[in-house]
């Protein structure tokens, strides 16, 4: 009489179920994949305005409020460049030097202080071998911050107020203003700049009616930012 097949145990000795080790072998084999193809994706909430009575405005003077005073001169470089390509993306152009532009666009960003907020984490059901579970969801309290970048144009104006003689140049009526935010526990605006300058092109100069969630893929955010505010190909001239 033949003796039964021993059954495979583990390095300490202790049986080892087979459907369990497939289902943890598949297990690990999504993780990896998961892990492979992971893209950072942030959602971004826009809320745009504009003055229905009044142009865009093509050519721009752009004025950056620097929150840390100069003291952060490569995060400054950082967000002046993103929000020059959001702009050239949309089709506005800065006015040449001692050319009077049609409007001046006021670019402030930073990162707000932290507020707590309630997160929710809902559980997807998970296969253990022959089971299924859903672990119960549970919520938690965190830290986040508002990472953002605004914009506001007015018209340029270039004759001084009649009624102050001697004053300068009165403020032009409001264009358009917009405004990018991304919240999360991350308490810096570098990383964040791309997501927050694509999510905006498409809306300067509108009027969004509510604030919009828009999912952004980071490393899109990049490309998009940089293929769209290529400067485009002068059209060659017609034949007569």
């Amino acid at each position: 009489m033949k003796n039964p097949p021993a059954q495979p145990t583990t390095l300490s000795g202790q049986r080892f179920h087979p459907g369990i080790g497939r289902a943890w072998f598949a297990l690990l084999g999504l993780a990896v994949l998961l892990g492979a193809g992971c893209q950072v994706v942030h959602s971004v909430t826009v809320d745009a305005i504009s003055n229905p009575r009044k142009s865009i405005g093509l050519s721009y003077q752009l004025e950056v409020i620097d929150p840390s005073g100069g003291v952060e001169a490569e995060l400054q470089a950082m967000a002046t460049g993103t929000i020059k390509a959001s702009l050239a993306a949309r089709g506005l152009y800065e006015a040449p030097r001692g050319t009077k532009p049609d409007s001046i666009i006021t670019c402030t960003y930073g990162v707000g202080q932290g507020h707590i907020n309630i997160v929710t984490e809902q559980n997807n059901e998970m296969l253990m071998g022959p089971v299924s579970i859903t672990p119960a969801s549970s919520s938690r309290a965190v830290v986040v911050f508002d990472k953002f970048v605004e914009l506001s144009a007015r018209e340029a104006l270039a004759t001084p107020d009649p009624n102050r003689p001697g004053a300068p140049a009165r403020k032009g009526e409001e264009l358009w203003n917009i405004k990018a935010t991304i919240v999360d526990s991350k308490n810096t605006l570098a990383p964040y700049l791309s997501a927050l300058g694509s999510a905006i092109i498409d809306y300067i100069g509108e009027n969004s009616g509510k604030e919009l969630h828009i999912k952004v893929e980071d490393g899109t955010a990049k490309a998009v930012l940089k293929e769209r505010s290529k400067p485009k190909p002068t059209p060659a001239p017609t034949a007569r």
